[in-house]
């Protein structure tokens, strides 16, 4: 009975301090349970996470001396077992001392309003920070990247801010440099077309009073980020990261467009009218035989596009790319359609454009 006891306790305090998706979607996490107590993040977002921090670390050292009454409960009469909850009693006692000294003194001491200290200027009070801190928190425009179950990044227009479980880390853009510091890549499927790349990042302030963070973001996830930085991510050079699924399908069909025939043009090849930065370099010209009466019944046969060259080839390869079905191993195979007069073509139709005397 006492090995079943203390194994369902064990897997119990473990999803307690890092709970798994599911308690998360279920609502048994500490925040959730103890919402109508910790108010509002988003209206009190330095209030809400000062409690939440406090009742977080309370409870964590209470879970000891919940091991010793859950075997007493079990019928369990160790000799051992009084002295074991006396001491494991001390955790929390303790920790409450350690609390009460947070919450003594204006909150000083508490580990929320120390990570915001280093930007009180003198003669004013840290509630002056956190309330601008508030008030960009109620931004619709924040970014915010869920890192894990505990932890959380969030990119207003000035702060930068890691949630953890006991603390807060908090800097001011324009105080700190973030630097990729580590890729790792994963593989979703064997074929490898689905994959994902994380990347470790590292805020390092310029202000010798402020604490340096790190957390690790997907390469997704960072590219949203990105437009809420005041300064983009720094990437050495030894550090790639992954290009998109679209980015790859885009590479991948420039090469097979390139070994199409070049179809001339007589006229000065325009801008792109998809993207309007890179000259119009495709030319959808039928080439393909069409099927034999036997095979009839499957995708439309190709027809020939009669629009003169409008498109890059790395905008027709991302419209190809939108409109594709199935798996990504099977889009370069399918059918498109003309994005203007709607002619179906296929990657041999696809012909590089050129201008007189390129």
């Amino acid at each position: 009975m006492d090995v079943l006891v203390t194994l369902f306790y064990f897997l119990f305090s473990i999803c307690v301090v890092y709970p798994p998706t599911e308690f998360v979607s279920a609502g048994f996490t500490i925040a959730q349970l103890f919402e109508s107590f910790l108010g509002s993040e988003n209206m009190n977002f330095i209030g809400y996470h000062m409690k939440r921090t406090t009742i977080t670390a309370l409870i964590h050292s209470s879970l000891p001396l919940g091991y010793v009454f859950c075997l007493l409960l079990a019928g369990d009469r160790n000799p051992w077992l009084p002295a074991a909850a006396a001491a494991t009693a001390i955790i929390p006692l303790l920790m409450c001392y350690r609390l009460l000294c947070w919450w003594e003194n204006g909150q000083a001491r508490h580990p929320v309003v120390k990570s915001l200290l280093p930007y009180v200027t003198p003669g004013t009070d840290w509630r002056l920070v956190a309330a601008n801190l508030n008030i960009e928190f109620r931004n619709v425009d924040k970014v915010a990247i869920q890192l894990n179950t505990t932890s959380r990044f969030v990119a207003t227009e000035t702060w930068l801010i890691k949630l953890t479980q006991y603390k807060l880390n908090v800097v001011k853009q324009g105080d700190c440099t973030l630097v990729a510091t580590a890729t790792d890549s994963h593989n979703l499927t064997p074929s490898g077309e689905d994959e994902v790349q994380y990347v470790n990042i590292e805020a390092i302030p310029t202000r010798d009073d402020v604490e340096r963070f790190t957390f690790r973001i997907s390469t997704t996830a960072l590219r949203d980020l990105q437009p809420r930085l005041s300064q983009a991510v720094r990437v050495p050079d030894h550090i790639s990261l992954l290009p998109t699924l679209i980015e790859r399908f885009v590479t991948v069909f420039k090469q097979y467009v390139d070994q199409n025939p070049v179809y001339y043009v007589d006229q000065e090849l325009e801008l792109c009218i998809g993207c309007m930065q890179y000259p119009a370099d495709v030319k959808l010209n039928k080439r393909c035989v069409a099927p034999p009466p036997h095979l009839e019944g499957g995708p439309p046969p190709c027809t020939q596009c009669n629009c003169r060259v409008l498109w890059c080839c790395s905008c027709m390869g991302r419209w190809w790319a939108a409109r594709a079905q199935g798996p990504p191993a099977g889009w370069l195979a399918g059918r498109a359609t003309c994005p203007v007069c709607r002619a179906a073509f296929c990657l041999l139709d696809v012909c590089p454009a050129r201008a007189p005397g390129s």
